[in-house]
């Protein structure tokens, strides 16, 4: 559903920002109702061109065209970008931040009044609608504004909504976790150029492995052993990898991996 009466200014169309852009153009919002702007500016004439946006030559004028805010850049840059926007900002515009680790308190300390803050961390398969963005509520944000960010999101794949506690847990798994999933695709790619497949047939087989079993598990919301159980027969092949996987760790190093992604949004955040 269109959305007409909110104008929207993203700061930030590399990556991120860029898809989110590309998602919600005549989907949640027309395109004249889009404000953008970037350091590089070939990324908004691209984009400009592309989709009919409009090009704010600055986070100023970006700021007086629109009522909502997104914030689409790095964490290194918040201390950068969003004194800016608090320096021009006034009621009843607000914020959605997707920079990973930054909390909402940290966000909010940039304003002697703060604005209501949506919190939301994507991921990249954004890219083709498929990604799961987790939603956390500032101090004075409504629930007219969680439901907006949450229409927002829904153009490019699922959305929850979270307390802020989880967020860095959350980076942790679904913000970095096609990073992993792409690791263990080439993987098991490699392994079966091993064992003497073609490697183009050997990555088709891996990625529509992958894709078919998170299909079946999201489709049945059963626990991921159920599915496991259903391919396992007792002294079968599967039994034996099985076995392989948790003689070499698998669950342990996925753990370790999580935990450390979890420590570093922890240390992004820019009030530490």
């Amino acid at each position: 559903m269109v959305v007409e009466n909110q104008k929207l200014g993203v700061i930030g169309v590399g990556k991120m920002g860029g898809i989110i852009v590309r998602s919600i153009v005549d989907r949640l919002l027309p395109a004249q109702q889009i404000w953008i702007t970037d350091l590089d500016k070939n990324l908004v004439t691209q984009l400009c061109d592309e989709k009919g946006v409009n090009a704010a030559s600055d986070i100023d004028e970006l700021i007086q065209e629109t009522d909502v805010i997104l914030c689409a850049v790095p964490p290194v840059a918040v201390p950068h970008i969003v004194p800016q926007v608090a320096h021009n900002l006034s009621p009843p515009q607000w914020i959605v931040s997707i920079a990973a680790g930054v909390t909402t308190e940290t966000l909010e300390s940039y304003f002697e009044t703060p604005p209501p803050i949506v919190r939301v961390m994507p991921n990249i398969a954004a890219s083709v609608e498929a990604a799961i963005s987790v939603l956390t509520a500032g101090s004075t944000t409504e629930v007219e504004h969680l439901d907006f960010t949450k229409k927002l999101f829904d153009t490019c794949g699922t959305t929850l909504i979270m307390e802020e506690r989880h967020l860095n847990a959350v980076t942790a798994v679904s913000g970095s976790g096609p990073a992993y999933v792409a690791l263990f695709v080439e993987a098991i790619a490699d392994a079966g150029v091993h064992v003497g497949l073609p490697r183009q047939d050997a990555q088709t087989l891996a990625i529509h492995t992958v894709l078919g079993a998170a299909t079946m598990l999201s489709h049945s919301q059963d626990h991921p052993v159920v599915l496991k159980n259903r391919v396992t027969t007792p002294g079968g092949t599967t039994a034996a990898g099985l076995h392989a996987l948790e003689r070499g760790g698998l669950r342990a190093t996925l753990a370790e991996a999580i935990l450390a992604a979890t420590e570093r949004a922890k240390q992004l955040d820019t009030a530490k």
